[in-house]
């Protein structure tokens, strides 16, 4: 699955890794302004005061059969979305978001999980 040409907060793309199902979901980032950088223009500034693009982070989650392992496995914030690149930068991000997941980690906990439920 791919990110749209346009996104809003709460869009999302879910993957498979084994038994795992991963949710990298778009999140509204209310903490980054454009002043925070040197790269953009005035006219991109007051796009951005326009509400024609923003700021976003995207937020892995992993679960499995429907039940949640971690909410926030890995994260990116300060992302611009909506700029005017088709948003194809977003996809590239939750392919690398997919690698910093400890999926060891999360088959550990789901295997005390099930010892405990034993």
């Amino acid at each position: 699955m791919k990110f749209g040409k346009y996104v809003c907060g709460g869009d999302s793309v879910t993957f498979e890794r084994g038994p795992f199902l991963v949710t990298i979901r778009l999140e509204y980032d209310q903490d980054t302004r454009p002043n925070d950088f040197d790269c953009y223009s005035e006219e991109d500034i007051q796009r951005w005061r326009d509400d024609e693009w923003f700021y976003g982070g995207l937020v892995a989650s992993v679960s499995i059969d429907g039940v949640e392992l971690d909410d926030h496995a890995a994260s990116l914030w300060g992302i611009d979305c909506n700029f005017g690149n088709e948003n194809t930068y977003l996809d590239e991000v939750a392919a690398d978001l997919l690698g910093q997941i400890d999926f060891a980690a999360l088959s550990r906990r789901l295997q005390d999980i099930a010892a405990k439920a034993a």
